[in-house]
């Protein structure tokens, strides 16, 4: 959607991007240097890593972007393992160990110390131009371009660059990878929380999208050429989010790291459950659809079951159905109409052939009088197939433009 900014702009911005890593990447190979013999040998029997990572690990520490060594030397560890893993194992040479150990080192100061304060500014005016969507129900056009217009700056000029960097940085690397590694930084997670981060942030782009593509083609304006390629943009992303990860392109990566970037009520100097220092938000809303009912919540979990293989969707399903039951009858919903609230409203969200409402509520009536003391058991397995049953048509649905 490079069409919707201004190119100069971009470069500036790109540049910024540059010149905040390399001011990293000037002092960490200089101060490893100077980590005393004693302490890198002991971390490195400790850990049981290659004293070189030893000696990153704990400068980086010292420079208090993470502030305990082991998580560090398991952040570094991944890479030689990452790269083993795609045939391209560093060999066992001091020489090579501390390159890599290096390079890493540099970008775990870069990702988990400096690049959530860069970012602070364009939060904050996305966070802005989306209260202004989320708080209308048929906001204007120019209202949804404008918030497509600010992702794409920080897209474009911030996590392209950061992305594209990366790369350069690692052999035998994927767009997939780069997007896990900067999730890690913007999060300060560890390795076992990246992938369902990355899953919760697709599936809330992709909800966000579909809506920005419903307010766009809802307009009463006469549509033009730009309007058209900025609803093909928005296609694609919603087309490329719902596949493989490993699929992924650059931009879309670019729309799914937005996503990811943590909830602005986090203050500075928070420090995540994983013990990382990890830069955070100014503190205004969450951008994007709010997710308020159990529902909206349901409807996140619907996208992240279309990414589930099949025979792990029903489980899936099966816990999330039962934590929306659990909620809305807390909120007083009757259970003899929990199948119909949850199937016709999954409907409206959907773009799936609906269900016929009369045979709904015949079944569900039928089902009611024989079921007994399971019968909260067999509502949660009728709404479940039914949404097994229509899954598949989010999967293979493509937009208009495409097919």
């Amino acid at each position: 959607m490079s069409h919707l900014l201004d190119d100069d702009e971009i470069r500036r911005l790109s540049r910024r991007i540059a010149a905040e890593f390399e001011s990293t990447y000037g002092t960490l190979d200089e101060k490893v240097s100077r980590v005393p013999d004693e302490a890198a040998s002991a971390i490195a029997k400790e850990c049981n890593v290659p004293v070189e990572v030893a000696r990153v690990a704990y400068r980086v520490m010292l420079d208090g972007v993470i502030p305990d060594h082991r998580p560090c030397c398991r952040l570094l560890m991944h890479e030689f393992k990452r790269r083993a893993d795609r045939g391209s194992a560093v060999p066992s040479i001091a020489s090579y160990v501390r390159d890599v150990a290096l390079t890493e080192g540099r970008w775990i100061e870069y990702l988990y110390g400096q690049l959530g304060k860069l970012l602070i500014q364009e939060i904050r005016n996305l966070a802005n131009l989306s209260r202004t969507v989320t708080e209308e129900i048929e906001p204007a056009r120019d209202q949804v371009v404008a918030i497509i217009r600010q992702r794409r700056k920080v897209a474009e000029a911030y996590f392209n660059s950061i992305i594209e960097r990366w790369l350069k940085d690692h052999e035998a690397a994927t767009v997939a990878d780069a997007v896990r590694a900067i999730t890690g930084g913007l999060l300060g997670t560890g390795q076992d929380s990246i992938d369902d981060a990355v899953n919760g942030a697709r599936a809330g782009l992709l909800i966000k999208f579909r809506r920005y593509e419903q307010f766009l083609r809802a307009g009463e304006e006469e549509d033009s050429r730009m309007m058209e390629r900025i609803l093909g943009d928005l296609r694609r992303v919603i087309k490329e989010v719902q596949g493989p990860l490993e699929q992924i392109s650059q931009d879309t990566a670019a729309e799914v790291l937005i996503e990811v970037m943590p909830p602005a009520t986090e203050s500075i100097d928070e420090k995540s459950k994983y013990g990382f220092t990890h830069p955070a938000f100014p503190a205004q809303a969450r951008t994007g659809p709010p997710m308020k009912s159990p529902l909206d919540f349901l409807e996140r979990d619907v996208w992240l079951a279309v990414m589930q293989p099949p025979t792990s969707r029903g489980n899936f399903l099966r816990e999330r159905i039962v934590s929306t039951i659990n909620s809305l009858l807390d909120q007083g919903t009757p259970l003899d109409k929990m199948g119909t609230t949850i199937i016709f409203d999954l409907d409206s969200r959907f773009a799936w052939e609906k269900s016929k409402k009369a045979v709904v509520r015949q079944e569900l009536r039928e089902l009611k009088e024989t079921a007994g003391q399971d019968y909260r058991t067999r509502v949660e397995n009728y709404v479940i197939d039914n949404i097994l049953a229509k899954i598949p048509q989010l999967r293979s649905r493509q937009p208009p433009s495409e097919r």
